[in-house]
């Protein structure tokens, strides 16, 4: 049975703060992050349509795109054979730090549980989501969350208030593999107290947030790509209250001090001749 497209937007993270606890026994790296919604989004379409899971999305498309794998997750848990099409279009970078294949993932779980009429409970949904990758749980329900474990461990935050943000990336990407194994070289792992990231978000102060960013993975990527070092400095220097790379970058965001000082802030970006940058804020 061949239906219409149901669509969502799917919307990128930043991780307000992420320090890293050691390697666990499944070889994967223990976690505290704050992680963040923010406007910046893709759009994920989904229907019934053919015989096999058909994922388009530029040259990420096929098998390899972490929305494939979530759909053929979600029809294998839901007992369904039926073809599903998925299209996505890009507007989160790759390479990134800001959870773009996470989210089109989240976004397609999402859809097509919508599209069979709920048959997983939010609970399952969560759990499956935590199945196909690390952030896939945190993109499915957004907002400001404490994340431990992978990063799928989540507790709701007070919400963050509403930040301007300038996003800019490094024509290189950072491989969040490569990131750790850098780190792991000899990287200084940090620790989060979650009661200071309360009282700060609780106190809507923008200015507080600020003081608290925080990025164990951040001296690392700068190894690998060295520009993240000169983004973070330009936006810093061009009056943000506070500047750091997402995740394991290469994008670095700057918190402006209102959406007018953030589109001067990137204006001036471009003249320089930075080439990605984005003016969007937090949800």
């Amino acid at each position: 049975m061949e239906g219409s497209f149901l669509s969502t937007f799917a919307n990128a993270k930043i991780n307000l703060a992420l320090a890293i606890q050691g390697i666990r026994e499944d070889g994967y790296h223990e976690l505290q992050s704050v992680m963040q919604s923010i406007v910046l989004h893709d759009i994920v379409r989904v229907r019934r349509h053919g015989e096999t899971v058909v994922c388009r999305c530029g040259a990420l498309s096929g098998p390899r795109n972490l929305a494939y794998m979530a759909a053929v997750e979600f029809l294998e848990l839901c007992g369904q054979s039926e073809g599903i099409e998925i299209e996505i279009e890009k507007n989160i970078p790759i390479q990134a730090g800001l959870a773009g294949g996470s989210t089109d993932a989240a976004a397609t779980l999402r859809l097509l549980n919508q599209l069979y009429g709920e048959p997983l409970s939010k609970k399952e949904l969560l759990a499956l989501a935590s199945r196909c990758g690390a952030d896939v749980a945190f993109c499915l329900q957004g907002g400001t969350m404490w994340a431990t474990g992978r990063g799928e461990r989540l507790e709701q935050l007070p919400s963050a208030p509403k930040m301007n943000l300038v996003l800019i990336k490094p024509i290189d990407g950072v491989n969040t593999r490569e990131a750790y194994r850098q780190f792991d070289l000899g990287g200084q792992g940090g620790l989060l107290r979650k009661m200071d990231w309360e009282k700060a978000l609780s106190g809507n102060s923008v200015q507080k947030i600020a003081e608290l960013l925080y990025n164990d993975l951040e001296p690392a990527s700068i190894q690998l790509v060295p520009n993240i070092l000169e983004y973070k400095q330009s936006l810093l220097d061009s009056g943000c209250y506070g500047a750091l790379m997402s995740g394991s970058g290469s994008s670095v965001f700057g918190i402006a001090q209102g959406e007018q000082h953030a589109m001067q802030v990137a204006e001036k970006l471009r003249k320089k001749g930075f080439k990605y940058v984005w003016v969007t804020n937090t949800i």
